[in-house]
């Protein structure tokens, strides 16, 4: 499977001011165990000044993680990029010699 990095960037508030609510327990749920896919791993939230969220998924596509951002209400008050990722370091760099 591949890692997707994910942007969630929130969208205006509706004139009520008041968003919909996401089924985070829900997706949690669903993510849990090896085999489940698309499976959210984690996420970061960048600090008070920033709205934007970050997350870390393993997918077969793009598409896939819309469907679940969707399912689960995500996708109500936040648009979301997918970015397939891979993960290197210092040790890849160094081994390659």
């Amino acid at each position: 499977m591949a890692l997707y990095l994910v942007v969630h960037t929130p969208r205006e508030l509706p004139e009520a001011g008041v968003r919909p609510p996401t089924k985070l327990r829900d997706l949690a749920d669903a993510s849990r165990g090896d085999g489940r896919m698309p499976r959210w791993l984690k996420t970061w939230s960048p600090d008070l000044h920033d709205d934007r969220l970050f997350t870390l998924w393993e997918a077969a596509s793009a598409d896939e993680i819309r469907a679940a951002l969707e399912e689960f209400g995500f996708l109500d008050d936040m648009d979301a990029a997918p970015l397939r990722v891979r993960e290197w370091g210092p040790d890849d760099v160094l081994a390659s010699d």
